[in-house]
C-alpha cells in the first residue's frame, strides 16, 4: 500500500502525538510487529473465568473478559497431550481475539533445542484493508514463570 496501514488502536492509544499532528502510517514491516506485540499481550494475559461460564456464556469468552489463555500452572509441560491442549488454547484465543489474523494455526516446534522453554510456531494469514500476507510468529513460553515473548518470524520457502 502505497500509503501505509493504520496503527492498530492499542498504538494510537500510546503515541506521543501534540494535538492535531498526522498519525504516522506504518508499512507491512512495522504492522507485523505490531501484530507480534499485541500477541505477547494477548498470551501473557490470564483469564480467571471458568469453563462454567464459558458454557453457560458463550460471547463472554470472545469478551474482554475471555482475553487471554487459562493458567497452565497445573500442566505436565513434559506431557504430549498437555501440550496440545496448550496449542489448541493459544490457537482459540488468537482467533476470538485478533480479528487481524485467520486460518490460525499453533504447532509445537519439537526440534526446538532451547533448555527450559518451548517453541511455538504461529502461522496465520494477515488481512488488513485490502491486504493479504502469509505471516508466521515464535511464541517461547519460559516455564519457571509461564511468560511468553513473541516474535516474527522469516517466512521460509514452503512454510
Amino acid at each position: 500500500m502505497a500509503n501505509g496501514f493504520e496503527p492498530s488502536l492499542f498504538d494510537k492509544l500510546f503515541e506521543d502525538l501534540p494535538l492535531g499532528a498526522a498519525r504516522r502510517r506504518l508499512n507491512l514491516e512495522q504492522l507485523i510487529d505490531g501484530v507480534a506485540r499485541d500477541l505477547e499481550a494477548l498470551l501473557n494475559t490470564r483469564i480467571v473465568v471458568d469453563d462454567v461460564t464459558h458454557r453457560d456464556f458463550p460471547l463472554a469468552g470472545r469478551s474482554v473478559i475471555g482475553f487471554g489463555l487459562a493458567d497452565f500452572a497445573g500442566m505436565n509441560l513434559i506431557s504430549v497431550h498437555d501440550r496440545r491442549r496448550i496449542c489448541s488454547s493459544i490457537e482459540a484465543a488468537i482467533n476470538a481475539h485478533e480479528p487481524r489474523l485467520k486460518d490460525v494455526r499453533v504447532d509445537l516446534e519439537p526440534e526446538h533445542k532451547a533448555v527450559n522453554a518451548l517453541l511455538f510456531s504461529i502461522r496465520a494469514m494477515l488481512i488488513v484493508s485490502l491486504a493479504e500476507e502469509r505471516v508466521a510468529f515464535d511464541a517461547t513460553l519460559q516455564p519457571a514463570c509461564l511468560q511468553y515473548s513473541v516474535s516474527q518470524r522469516a517466512m521460509r520457502a514452503g512454510a
